[in-house]
């Protein structure tokens, strides 16, 4: 029978409490898989307790936390594992299938014992946002240790802190994604080419891909100049003055000399200096020349998913210290910039909030105009993805997580998540357009410079060419805004201004960029009929 406490099974009620044990499992977002998982292993396991260790009840409860489901099992009396190693068996043992049974899914049970009460719990289903969870967790724990640190501690105790500990960390986790940004990138692309087999269809889906991110790149350079013009139109502090007739013969970045560029000189090159426009080129190169040799290179098809399968595991991996990262990047923020920074980050912070909350309305329009699918579960999915690329600030190490959510929470068939998304974190820098553009126009501004339209223009040809080949990691905006100042005639030190909340702006623009790597992944795939509706329409 069911009490408030959990459900009492033993022998005489063990049909009646595993049926109504079921009718519970079927409320969670467990899958019928799953479900059918934990009542074998909980039947096997009541039998298992009950003649071995002899034990003739057991409480049955349902837990669950940041989103995992478990079934827990507790029963009192002495000390009895059931999920102990048995390695001395044969076929003729009465307990041999049932051992057979509990080794295959010993990593989903744990057993532990307090006083006299043991406990053996079964994790049924694992929630993908349990990462998410954790992240906010670091991020709120962070702002309060660095409020604590702060007001409490000696300035020797808080700049050794914030100086050596938290430099130190993010140095290591920022080596280590660094590592394996460009080995993740071109496993994947290639791995995600030569899963579409059809090289007409590689060109076909490879253009609308292109043709979106370009789209999405064009509309948030556009929307973020009108929002830094209104924004900046009023009285802004002078930091010095420049010539508006020196500003506008300053050269833009060369969008032919970046066409140019993207073929590499060696094949080592492009992963060793980090370029990556280069290494995706290669990648699709290499692709499409192995859909040709067919049946051939099957082994290289079979080298290839195992060494994508093996960067991404690698990658996933490193990002498990993501809510460490959290907690000690708000700290140093908080230290550095105060709480004030956290609420209120200024008109330029502002902006760039607004305007990504309208470029993710331009993404809705896209949905529904391109892709003919409601934006609703997207909208609602990506709020709880975003805490993610707000921790890594960083497009490339949000890869693996992006890919996941498209194929698990959207339903994307996998194939196409592996092409765009790695394409999408180098070419797509939406989140950079508004960055760009709108310290751009603040600087320019301070600096006395008249916008004319040939100015805006300047500005708007250099943040499209900008955006496309960004680095995705944290501070590579930053480095491109230094170009576009100096492409206004102003000098490179201006940018220091903006140095003391570019983290913050890095994790906005970064969740922008995922959002949209995402988003346009969603068009293509309804558009090539490659996503499941009932996946994506599920809560």
């Amino acid at each position: 029978m069911a009490k408030r406490e959990g459900f009492f099974l033993n022998k005489n009620t063990f049909s009646e409490v595993t049926a109504k044990i079921h009718d519970e499992l079927t409320k969670t977002k467990a899958t019928k898989k799953e479900i059918m998982m934990a009542e074998l292993l909980l039947e096997e396991l009541f039998i298992r307790i009950s003649q071995i260790g002899g034990v003739p009840e057991v409480i049955v409860k349902l837990r669950k936390r940041f989103g995992t489901l478990n079934l827990q099992l507790e029963y009192s009396g002495k000390e009895y594992n059931p999920l102990v190693e048995i390695t001395d068996y044969d076929e003729e043992d009465e307990d041999f299938y049932r051992t057979v049974i509990l080794k295959s899914y010993r990593s989903k049970m744990n057993y532990a014992h307090y006083a006299t009460k043991n406990i053996v719990v079964i994790h049924y289903h694992d929630s993908g946002n349990k990462q998410i969870y954790y992240t906010l967790i670091g991020m709120a724990a962070g702002i309060i240790f660095g409020l604590l640190i702060k007001n409490i501690a000696a300035p020797e105790i808080v700049s050794y802190f914030d100086e050596t500990i938290v430099k130190s960390f993010r140095t290591m986790f920022m080596n280590a994604l660094n590592m394996m940004i460009a080995p993740v990138i071109f496993f994947s692309v290639i791995s995600g080419v030569t899963s579409i087999t059809n090289a007409a269809e590689v060109g076909r889906i490879g253009g609308k891909l292109m043709g979106l991110y370009t789209l999405t790149t064009v509309f948030a350079s556009a929307i973020s100049i009108g929002i830094g013009y209104l924004v900046f139109m009023g009285e802004v502090p002078q930091m010095g003055t420049v010539e508006t007739s020196a500003a506008a013969q300053s050269q833009s970045i060369s969008l032919l000399s970046m066409l140019v560029e993207i073929v590499p000189k060696n094949l080592i090159a492009p992963i060793v200096n980090g370029e990556m426009l280069q290494v995706i080129f290669v990648a699709i190169l290499f692709g499409i020349c192995i859909n040709g040799l067919g049946e051939k290179v099957k082994i290289l098809h079979d080298i290839i998913d195992a060494m994508n399968n093996f960067c991404l595991n690698m990658i996933s991996l490193i990002v498990k210290c993501i809510p460490l990262i959290a907690f000690l990047a708000m700290a140093s923020l908080i230290i550095n910039l105060g709480l004030d920074s956290v609420f209120l980050l200024g008109k330029l912070i502002s902006a760039q909030v607004f305007g990504s909350i309208l470029m993710v309305g331009v993404y809705a329009l896209i949905l529904i105009a391109v892709g003919k699918i409601t934006p609703l579960p997207f909208l609602k999915k990506i709020l709880g993805f975003i805490p993610i690329p707000l921790s890594t600030s960083s497009s490339n190490a949000t890869m693996p997580f992006s890919m996941k959510f498209c194929t698990e929470k959207l339903g994307i068939e996998p194939k196409l998540p592996s092409f765009s998304i790695p394409i999408g974190a180098t070419v797509n820098m939406d989140g950079g357009c508004f960055y760009l553009a709108i310290a751009s126009i603040m600087l320019a501004r301070m600096y006395g410079i008249e916008l004319t339209p040939d100015i805006l223009f300047t500005i708007f040809i250099t943040v499209v060419a900008l955006s496309i080949g960004a680095p995705g990691v944290p501070g590579g905006a930053f480095v491109c805004l230094a170009s576009i100042v100096i492409a206004l005639g102003m000098p490179a030190e201006a940018t220091a201004v903006i140095l003391g909340i570019d983290p913050i702006c890095s994790m906005i623009r970064t969740a922008l960029n995922c959002t949209g790597d995402i988003a346009m992944t969603t068009v293509l795939a309804s558009n090539e009929n490659l996503i499941s509706k009932n996946i994506y329409l599920k809560n």
